[in-house]
Order: structure tokens, then C-alpha cells, then sequence
């Protein structure tokens, strides 16, 4: 037998609660669990797309910020490179195993060529894009970029030089770079080919004065 007061008084009144009351809390609880419940998946919603739209800008605020950099630090996207491949020839496939596992951080390549022209008299490797194009006195600076195979680019450059009558100097080799000279009649080009992950390889050519 109940001999508190209070918890007497408390009970009488939740058993003088109808059936139809009863419901109706009922009701009102599970509609309330559904509301908190859609809050919540509506937020990490929310949140999920501005982490989305964040990893999309990421490659053009990086492509920026670098550009800014090696403005006022001229060569750090070569250093950059230069790091990166050694990074590549430590761990082999270390890149490849990154683009897989973050494939939203990898930004599509260029489709289209920036205005400036190809100097020098072989054609770019097919598919290569123009994506930079300089001139500064008597030089002028080319970048392509495009998914290919590095050794066929290599071969590509090499084969159509020697039968324009260029002569060939190869300055340095590595797995993942190569610099290449030639020359002919007061003519000089300097190449350097580099891959990154996922066979994009890009080209540097300048035309010098020999």
C-alpha cells in the first residue's frame, strides 16, 4: 500500500488519464521523434553538401594560391614537382593509391587550349592542351597537359626532332621526369617531360637561343 501522499496524488491522476488522452501524447511523442529525427538527417544533409562544394573549389583555390606563390617565390611549382617525384620513386604508386582514395581532389584537366602558339617545328603529342604560354624577350615558354602515355610522348618528341635534323642531348632521366635538349643551326628547345598520377603527363617547352 502507497502511504506517500504525493505519489498517491501523482498516480490517482495518471490513472484518471482516458484512453483517448493517452493516445494522443502517444501521437504527439512519435510525431515529435520524427521531426527531431528529420532535423537531424536535414543537417548532416546540409553539411554534407557544403563539404561537397568545399572539395569541389579546393583545385581552383589551390591552382590560385599557387599562382600567387610563384609569383612572389618564381620556380616553387618546379620545386614542387621535382618533390613530388621523388616522393613518387620512394613509395612507387603512392599517387595512384591517394587519386583512388580521394577521386574528388583530383581536378579535370583543361579541355581546351589557352591563346598563344606552339613554337618549334614538331606538333604536340595528341591530346595534349596548351594550358600555359609565355614569352619573355627571346623566349617563349609552352606547357601542355593531357592523359598519355609518358614513354610515348617521350618517343613522340625524340622521333620527330631527329627528323627535322635536330640534334639530341639528354640532361637528366628519372621515372617520372625527363629533360631533353635540341638543337640545330642557332636553334635550341628545352623539353621537360613529367607524369603525375593517373598517366597525366605533362610537357615544358621552351624555344631558347642557342
Amino acid at each position: 500500500m502507497i502511504t506517500n501522499p504525493l505519489l498517491r496524488s501523482l498516480l490517482s491522476g495518471v490513472s484518471s488519464i482516458s484512453r483517448r488522452t493517452w493516445i494522443f501524447i502517444t501521437a504527439t511523442l512519435l510525431v515529435l521523434m520524427v521531426v527531431i529525427m528529420w532535423a537531424m538527417v536535414s543537417a548532416a544533409g546540409w553539411l554534407f553538401g557544403m563539404a561537397r562544394e568545399g572539395v569541389v573549389a579546393a583545385p581552383e583555390t589551390v591552382r590560385s594560391a599557387t599562382a600567387q606563390v610563384e609569383q612572389i617565390i618564381p620556380g616553387v611549382q618546379e620545386t614542387v614537382r621535382s618533390a613530388n617525384a621523388q616522393v613518387a620513386q620512394i613509395i612507387p604508386g603512392v599517387q595512384e593509391t591517394l587519386g583512388a582514395l580521394l577521386p574528388t581532389l583530383t581536378p579535370d584537366l583543361p579541355s581546351r587550349d589557352v591563346s598563344g602558339t606552339d613554337p618549334g617545328p614538331v606538333a604536340r603529342f595528341p591530346g595534349l592542351v596548351r594550358i600555359e604560354w609565355q614569352r619573355a624577350e627571346q623566349q617563349i615558354q609552352v606547357r601542355y597537359q593531357g592523359r598519355a602515355n609518358f614513354t610515348d610522348v617521350i618517343a613522340h618528341y625524340a622521333e620527330a626532332f631527329a627528323e627535322q635534323g635536330y640534334q639530341q642531348n639528354l640532361l637528366s632521366a628519372t621515372s617520372t621526369e625527363e629533360r631533353h635538349e635540341y638543337i640545330k643551326d642557332g636553334e635550341r628547345f628545352s623539353l621537360i617531360f613529367s607524369v603525375q598520377e593517373r598517366d597525366v603527363v605533362t610537357v615544358d617547352l621552351r624555344a631558347l637561343s642557342a
